[in-house]
């Protein structure tokens, strides 16, 4: 006997892969933001360092002229990537807001549950690594890169 063709509308999900899009779609946004500024870090700060302090003693400029351009060019790519990454938190945050009203008698209450934290917690992660981002840049224009901290 096939069951197939006594199923409820309201309890299929339209789109079988609807699930593993959205767990996408959370962690990049969850994890994007976040590692945009570890690569930014990661990638400026070694950069600068051995730019301004090669050997012994430390340099009054750094070694290559274009440094402010590669610092610049890595903190405008990450930035980028972490606007992506906030751009897929903010509209599936959206999105879970605004559910359909067959989806509201759900059997899974308590995984959209989870699910709406964690991209509550996508768009606030990727808000607060947009500005660690925006304050590296502000860094590197604002701040001679072969400067004394004293």
């Amino acid at each position: 006997m096939n069951r197939s063709h006594n199923r409820s509308p309201s309890v299929e999900s339209p789109d079988p892969h609807r699930g593993q899009v959205r767990m996408l779609r959370i962690g990049v946004g969850l994890f994007g933001a976040p590692v945009a500024w570890l690569a930014q870090f990661s990638l400026s700060e070694p950069l600068a360092a051995h730019a301004c302090y090669p050997h012994q003693a430390p340099l009054s400029a750094p070694v290559w002229e274009g440094l402010p351009v590669m610092l610049a060019a890595i903190s405008i790519a990450c930035l980028a990537a972490a606007l992506l990454s906030g751009y897929i938190a903010w509209t599936s945050w959206r999105q879970s807001e605004n559910k359909l009203p067959g989806e509201e008698g759900s059997i899974t209450v308590a995984g959209e549950n989870r699910n709406r934290w964690l991209i509550k917690l996508s768009a606030m992660s990727s808000f607060i690594f947009l500005v660690a981002i925006l304050f590296n840049i502000c860094a590197i224009f604002l701040v001679s890169p072969c400067s004394s901290w004293f």
